[in-house]
């Protein structure tokens, strides 16, 4: 089949937290499906995209990752469909890897491994406003010129720059891939001058603001201190489990109350049979001991929502990082 005529297989790479699912979102609109990957309980997003010039592109969103040196399930999903090992999935056409354009130093290694495969690439520099809004200074000439890939720079959440997006995706689409990649997981030497490389690129393309958010900088000396950043966290959970179980035991009550009153009131209405204890101990009674959780369960994603939102579970997952290396996990 022509190259320019087959349905192309774009896969949606990058750090977690750095806006990928919604840059896919935003791709893909509502042509999208979501299942699982063969063998594990990895989620798997696919969508479709129509380019200008009618061409239709499939998008695959693969797990967050920092590195393909995988260390998680997730992980190595990523890595394998990126290498192309994937089984009952096909190599990508194109690889977009998805960057947070305001922490551009934590995703270049990435960026580096990626280019390294060899797969034709699209580097989307995403949340690029909030980027422009804390002054950072990116050049984006130099920076294309030293990685060697287009780059676009996008807003996910208010779908700006997604035009641009496709029709880069769909030039590179164009070039002839590798039919199997060579890469191979780096040695600790390798490592080394990735990074050096990717510092030497960061100090030659990002410049730092003008005035740093000095706001931000002073929250982070405290909440990531290695001591009063671990009593903070140590704090937040001891609040977190005693609003679980305490404001809770109110609502507990009263659902438990109200199950009790509905069964008696049930009880009372139909005669004594199968039927009566089918309503009044099985459904009701069923139902009940599950609602009576509702309520700690809802208070525990409140929390897990607001920290979330306010950013602090990626700090309490560098803080936890050294604690649970030793037990060879990560702060995740």
């Amino acid at each position: 089949m022509d190259i320019a005529l087959k349905t192309a297989r774009v896969a949606l790479v990058g750090n977690p937290n750095s806006g990928k699912t919604a840059l896919f979102n935003a791709l893909t609109g509502a042509h999208q499906k979501v299942a699982n990957y063969a063998g594990v309980t990895v989620e798997r997003k696919e969508g479709l995209i129509r380019a200008a010039s009618g061409r239709t592109m499939s998008v695959l969103d693969l797990p967050g990752t920092y590195s393909l040196r995988a260390r998680s399930p997730d992980e190595e999903v990523t890595r394998d469909a990126v290498l192309g090992r994937l089984a009952g999935e096909t190599p990508p056409d194109v690889v977009v890897c998805v960057a947070d354009a305001t922490n551009l130093r934590l995703v270049l290694r990435l960026i580096l491994e990626l280019k390294a495969v060899g797969r034709p690439m699209v580097l989307a520099l995403n949340m690029y406003d909030i980027a422009q809004r804390q002054g950072l200074r990116i050049d984006l000439e130099r920076l294309g010129a030293e990685l060697g890939v287009p780059i676009i720079t996008t807003v996910a959440t208010r779908k700006r720059g997604i035009d641009d997006l496709i029709v880069a995706i769909e030039d590179r689409a164009a070039v002839a891939a590798v039919t199997e990649s060579q890469w191979h997981s780096p040695d600790a030497a390798e490592l080394r001058t990735a990074a050096r490389e990717a510092e030497r690129i960061m100090k030659a393309c990002v410049r730092p603001p003008e005035r740093p958010d000095t706001l931000t900088g002073k929250i982070d000396a405290v909440l990531l201190h290695p001591v009063g950043g671990l009593l903070i966290l140590m704090a937040l959970l001891f609040v977190m489990f005693q609003a679980v179980f305490s404001w809770a035991a109110p609502l507990m009550d009263g659902i438990e109350a109200g199950i009790g009153w509905l069964g008696s009131l049930v009880a009372t209405v139909l005669p004594d049979g199968l039927l009566q204890s089918l309503i009044v101990d099985g459904i009701i009674s069923g139902v009940g001991s599950v609602l009576v959780f509702l309520p700690q369960i809802l208070i525990l994603f409140l929390f897990i929502i607001a920290l979330e939102d306010f950013g602090y579970m990626a700090r309490a997952a560098f803080l936890m990082d050294k604690i649970m290396g030793g037990a060879g996990l990560h702060g995740r």
